[in-house]
């Protein structure tokens, strides 16, 4: 009983793979940029702060933010900025921005 099983045995070491998260695209660095000017955060910390805000990613460099993250941050300011002018009430029923089943009967 002293075999071991194959994922266990101590044999040849496997070469390192590559990383397992992709960089950001240029295209997706460009929607970060449009975004976060519509935004008015325009300085390192502003724009840092708000990726730790939106993806619960802390980063201090841009190359720390994956492509995955990116994407959801992506569609976040996307909202963000889509939202600028609209008054909330707080109220989520009245705050709907398209119509309802009810609405439409």
């Amino acid at each position: 009983m002293n075999d071991l099983l194959p994922i266990f045995d101590d044999g040849p070491s496997q070469p390192e793979s590559a990383p397992l998260t992709q960089a950001l695209s240029e295209s997706q660095r460009d929607a970060l940029r449009k975004s976060f000017a519509q935004l008015g955060i325009l300085d390192a910390r502003g724009q840092f702060a708000m990726v730790e805000e939106l993806t619960g990613e802390r980063i201090t460099s841009v190359q720390e933010l994956a492509a995955h993250h990116a994407q959801a941050l992506i569609h976040r300011l996307d909202d963000r900025v889509a939202s600028i002018g609209r008054r909330s009430t707080g109220n989520a029923w009245a705050d709907r921005e398209e119509d309802t089943w009810i609405d439409k009967l």
